[in-house]
């Protein structure tokens, strides 16, 4: 689940900055809390950082569980481009902005990371931290409240970045076509892992109030 909207504004370039929720994302944080509830997930993983954290910790007090969170599913890092203006960007380093709009999938920006490591680190935490027993099929959802599963429903709080990296890598899509797809603040996007294969459900909007993403 993507975190509600932020206070940054749009020709900034964030990664891993911690900036605070706008008021529309504070306004939003019950409903989105409610609604992931309804998804009925038994563990609650998220981001360190804040705009996740909020929303991770509304969602656990309602369930009564924990939520856990790790640098793990942080945003890409942008290095020493975060929290400057791409105009700023443009204007001192055209060329290295050139040579990684060109390549961004396999160039990182200057002390930052590629999305090929954003998305490495994506699937080294989904090993690490979700995946108990590979080889189990999992319970049926009409069995969840009696059967604990080795490989339990999760509900990860992250970023964007974050899910278009696993979107790429569970539905065989490119890299490079994955950071085109829409994930609006507030969505959820739904993995099922059958033996040792993921794949993709579906990517559902949260509530139809929230303001659309504003992509760098």
């Amino acid at each position: 689940m993507r975190h509600p909207p932020t206070n940054a504004e749009s020709e900034t370039c964030i990664g891993q900055t911690n900036v605070e929720l706008s008021p529309e994302g504070r306004t939003a944080l019950i409903p989105l809390a409610e609604e992931a509830c309804r998804l009925r997930p038994d563990q609650i993983l998220c981001s360190d950082l804040k705009r996740c954290q909020l929303l991770a910790e509304a969602i656990a007090a309602r369930l009564g569980l924990f939520a856990e969170s790790d640098p793990i599913w942080r945003e890409l890092s942008f290095g020493t481009w975060e929290n400057r203006t791409w105009s700023d960007i443009q204007a001192r380093e055209p060329q290295v902005l050139s040579e990684w709009m060109a390549n961004f999938d396999t160039v990182a920006p200057p002390a930052g990371e590629s999305f090929q490591k954003l998305q490495a680190r994506v699937l080294k935490g989904i090993e690490s931290k979700i995946l108990c027993d590979t080889g189990e099929t999992p319970v049926p959802r009409s069995e969840m409240n009696t059967v604990r599963t080795a490989t339990p429903h999760c509900l990860v709080v992250t970023h964007a970045g974050v899910i278009r990296a696993a979107v790429s890598a569970f539905s065989d899509l490119p890299l490079r076509k994955a950071f085109e797809l829409a994930v609006p603040y507030g969505s959820h996007t739904s993995f099922r892992r059958r033996g040792n294969r993921w794949s993709r459900l579906d990517i559902v909007a949260g509530r139809s109030s929230l303001s659309p993403e504003r992509a760098p």
